[in-house]
């Protein structure tokens, strides 16, 4: 056991945490444990017999386990690395080619740094005891005193986690960017104990508020969703009563803000959380997410890029990514974003929406609709796809099936189990302008979602329409 040095990134075999600098990166612990199977031996061939030998020693897996678990270390790799350092060996395994050093565990200092004396002050002359002097002398010791409990105010604040705190906020955040219920609900687990092993530390609080607000955002959880706001809002301040520079708790604020409908309150606290950490994935995911609400597409594209840049392994990230991409109207970037959203979880189903989207806007019809069928399989929701699948249906001019659809979605409505909008884009696909713009006036829709409506590209054929322009301009 000891620590693995490779490019610019540092391996604990013993706590199986990859860090980069101070910053662990969360990956899963089984992800871990094949880097560290590969590293162990540089130049060698893994076979995938070994691997799975040693990762599942319970076995009951395939090697798409494997195969997933190398996918995710490349890419996490990649972000901060311009090397490509595992070789795949067809039919055989893998092979880590990068040089790697191993650092023993003897060699491991465990002292903390030394802390530079502070110079005292010169002795003042027998015959120099001026007031004047005296004064002076006064001022520059209180100014010295400051100076070091400011600095040890600083240390406290920014002192990174423990190696055991560390390893906790790691596998917190691994479970956090899963976006599923038990996922979160394992991270609020993980990021608890952090605050237990480090409880002067902000990185732990904060962590909890941003586990709150998707509690709450996602509807996780037996509470209410306003129960957890309330939690992530008590975090984030405690966060910040620990270090001011806190840009997980801002950005867990600017949530709170967003799901009070209040938007300039929520950009400015993503602001905020990214200029205190310009490399803090979700502040720039969720300020994506918010100028995508208000229709700005293009600027919201390029904000969840850098957010997917960050941390490649975030679902949720790549999966808002794509539906950016189409929105911008970059459809083979939809369709490469939500192939990669399936590939981290292919629980993540409304990416098969947005690839469906995006290849009939291609033209590709015949790819949406098998991606369209694809999502009313799996998320069981047949009014849903209905409705997009009469638009297909309509533009590929066979109306006697896209009305048959259309009929299906139509009664999803009165339930709630279908998008009004979808049902109003159908229409305008089947060329009946009056009744899709009759719908759309009448409601039905949240004011809230009324921007990205107006920028859908399947509202193009009615975007000169002086009903629609009236429509968009109404209250957002």
């Amino acid at each position: 056991m000891g620590i693995y040095l490779f490019g610019p990134f540092r391996l604990d075999a013993q706590q199986l945490l990859l860090t980069i600098g101070d910053e662990p990166l969360a990956l899963g612990p089984k992800v871990v444990e094949t880097l560290l199977a590969l590293v162990e031996r540089p130049g060698e061939v893994l076979t995938k017999a070994e691997l799975l030998d040693r990762i599942w020693p319970d076995g009951f897996v395939e090697e798409a386990n494997l195969a997933q678990n190398v996918y995710v270390i490349r890419k996490a790799l990649r972000v901060h690395w311009n090397a490509d350092a595992i070789a795949t060996l067809p039919r055989r395994g893998y092979r880590f080619t990068a040089p790697v050093t191993l650092v023993p565990p003897a060699r491991l200092s465990v002292e903390p740094p030394s802390v530079p004396a502070v110079r005292r002050p010169m002795a003042l002359r027998r015959y120099a005891a001026a007031a004047g002097a005296l004064l002076v002398l006064v001022l520059v010791v209180a100014g010295l005193a400051v100076a070091r409990r400011t600095q040890a105010e600083a240390r406290v604040a920014q002192r990174p986690l423990s190696v055991q705190g560390a390893r906790l906020y790691a596998m917190g955040r691994y479970y956090w960017n899963r976006r599923t219920r038990t996922g979160v609900e394992r991270s609020v687990r993980y990021f608890d104990a952090v605050t237990k092993s480090d409880p002067r530390n902000a990185r732990g609080y904060a962590a909890l508020a941003d586990a709150y607000v998707i509690m709450a955002q996602y509807r996780y959880g037996p509470l209410k969703p306003h129960v957890y706001y309330k939690r992530a809002l008590a975090y984030a301040r405690t966060a910040l009563g620990l270090d001011s520079r806190s840009a997980a708790a801002y950005a867990a604020l600017g949530v709170v803000a967003y799901s009070e409908h209040d938007q300039a309150a929520a950009e400015a606290e993503y602001r905020r959380a990214i200029a205190f950490n310009p490399h803090f994935a979700p502040a720039h995911q969720w300020y994506g997410i918010s100028l995508l609400t208000q229709g700005r597409g293009r600027r919201a594209f390029k904000e969840l890029q850098t957010a997917a840049d960050l941390d490649p392994l975030s679902v949720a990230t790549t999966a808002w990514l794509s539906e950016a991409a189409y929105f911008a109207r970059r459809y083979g970037d939809a369709i490469a974003y939500a192939r990669q959203t399936l590939d981290l979880s292919p629980k993540r189903i409304d990416a098969y929406e947005t690839m469906g989207l995006a290849y009939e806007a291609l033209g590709n019809y015949a790819r949406a609709i098998q991606a369209y069928r694809t999502f009313a399989g799996k998320c069981k929701c047949r009014a849903e796809a209905a409705a997009l699948l009469a638009h297909v249906y309509a533009k590929m001019h066979r109306f006697g099936k896209a009305k048959a659809q259309l009929a299906i979605a139509q009664a999803g409505i009165a339930s709630r189990r279908v998008d009004p909008e979808d049902v109003v884009m159908a229409f305008i696909a089947m060329g009946e302008r009056n009744e899709a713009l009759r719908l759309l006036q009448e409601g039905g829709h949240k004011d809230f979602d009324r921007p990205m409506i107006a920028i859908d590209p399947r509202m193009d054929p009615v975007r000169g329409d002086a009903r629609f322009r009236a429509w968009t301009q109404g209250p957002a």
